[in-house]
């Protein structure tokens, strides 16, 4: 099993490298298939609430801990739409919530049927 210390590292660190990606100018616009970007966004902050969660939910709860992961994929957004070579996209929010949400209805879920 994991320690809660490595949830809480590897949880800082992807949350730095999502900060990274998402503010650097993008190279190369091909992609695989049409949403392709979305399926990316909700995958990525699906990850990092599990990260975040498996890291501080027993403190916290998990309507916290998405609430506050839902505020950062905004503010990203909005730091995107800053910039001259980004823009933010109400899509991309919404896929981000789409992963938050997945993973937090599956932890629920599971947290309750451990009980």
């Amino acid at each position: 099993m994991i320690s809660v210390a490595k949830y809480q590292t590897l949880f800082w660190l992807c949350l730095i490298g999502t900060i990274f990606l998402s503010l650097m100018p993008v190279i190369g616009g091909e992609q695989l298939f049409e949403l392709q970007d979305k399926v990316g966004h909700s995958s990525i902050y699906g990850a990092l609430f599990f990260l975040c969660a498996s890291a501080y939910g027993h403190r916290y709860s998990l309507g916290l801990l998405a609430l506050v992961l839902a505020a950062f994929g905004l503010s990203m957004e909005v730091a995107q739409s800053m910039t001259s070579y980004r823009q933010g996209d109400h899509w991309d929010m919404l896929a981000n919530l789409s992963g938050i949400l997945a993973v937090w209805a599956v932890m629920a879920w599971r947290r309750k049927n451990n009980d």
